[in-house]
């Protein structure tokens, strides 16, 4: 069980290590790319030695993200020391990949806003109620009074974006407005960074225009889905959006997305718009929050496509 900080405590425990390590979740988004990162620029002002690990490939639709260079892949079989860990944006150990056993770390620290995480870190500042990592991030600078610069102020906007739908989802607080008005303050450019997240690749428009014809409806139409399967996917195009389109359907009420992104693992997206979607992702090893949440099952997409479905269709 986590030894829960609160926010100044969470900025020393940041400012007492000197070899520190930040990481993102696999599957990397907007929110913890862009919280790991500003932080590590402004770790890196501070004189620390930082790296940045993400067990995965990154989309090139991040390749925008200042600091976007810094982040590395972790090699199997390599070890760097840290004095801390930071577990950037994940509910749960293993959503960090190898980085668990490539770094021999002397204190790891989570910061995250999932409601389902799971308290696996010796320490944890978790704010549910942020609308995303990014957000903490906001509130951490200001409690510290730390200086935070554009290219900084740039990476916590992006992560609160991608993270709140450009501040149109329901998890969006007046904090997370003050927030973004601070970031604005800051010199942010909201219209350039909107353009940037929008921006699609023409290989992501073809990949949508095989995925759509997939659009399949379950219970009385109240569950809709779509399927990338192992033949037409790609990981270089940008499907993070795809699950949207089920979930805008008048009667639905979860969208799923399913990613065959090897023979036996199925990566899985949900939105919802009153059922608990975290609890079902948890139970498959996954998590995330109450209307939006995501699991890996190590299964063919079609065999995880029923075992998902078979629990969904008890919720609605």
């Amino acid at each position: 069980m986590s030894k829960e900080l609160s926010l100044q405590e969470t900025g020393s425990l940041l400012m007492a290590a000197q070899k520190i390590v930040l990481c993102t979740h696999v599957s990397p988004d907007g929110d913890t790319l862009g919280s790991s990162l500003g932080l590590a620029k402004f770790l890196l002002q501070r004189g620390k030695e930082v790296i940045v690990f993400c067990d995965d490939l990154l989309n090139k639709s991040f390749s925008f993200i200042p600091g976007l260079e810094l982040v590395q892949r972790p090699e199997a079989g390599t070890v760097v020391e840290a004095d801390l860990l930071v577990v950037m944006d994940a509910s749960s150990f293993d959503r960090i990949g190898i980085v668990g056993e490539v770094v021999k770390y002397q204190q790891l620290l989570n910061i995250d806003h999932h409601i389902s995480n799971t308290r696996f870190a010796d320490y944890l500042y978790l704010n549910a109620k942020a609308a995303a990592t990014g957000e903490i991030m906001c509130e951490l600078f200001q409690a510290m009074e730390w200086p935070i610069t554009k290219e900084m102020a740039e990476c916590f906007y992006i992560a609160i974006s991608t993270d709140c739908g450009s501040f149109r989802y329901g998890n969006t607080t007046p904090k997370t407005m003050r927030a973004g008005a601070w970031l604005l303050e800051q010199g942010v450019q909201p219209n350039e960074i909107s353009d940037k997240l929008e921006m699609k690749s023409r290989l992501t428009m073809e990949m949508l225009a095989k995925v759509l014809p997939s659009l399949t409806f379950e219970a009385e139409g109240k569950i809709a889905y779509l399927t990338i399967t192992n033949d037409i996917y790609n990981k270089e195009a940008n499907t993070d959006s795809f699950v949207n389109y089920p979930r805008y359907i008048e009667g639905v009420e979860i969208a799923i997305m399913f990613k065959a992104v090897e023979k036996k693992v199925t990566r899985v997206s949900m939105r919802s718009s009153n059922v608990d979607v975290a609890q079902v992702a948890l139970s498959f090893g996954g998590g995330g929050h109450i209307r939006a949440a995501g699991c890996t099952i190590y299964a063919p997409v079609e065999e995880a496509r029923e075992q998902l479905l078979a629990e969904l269709r008890k919720l609605v």
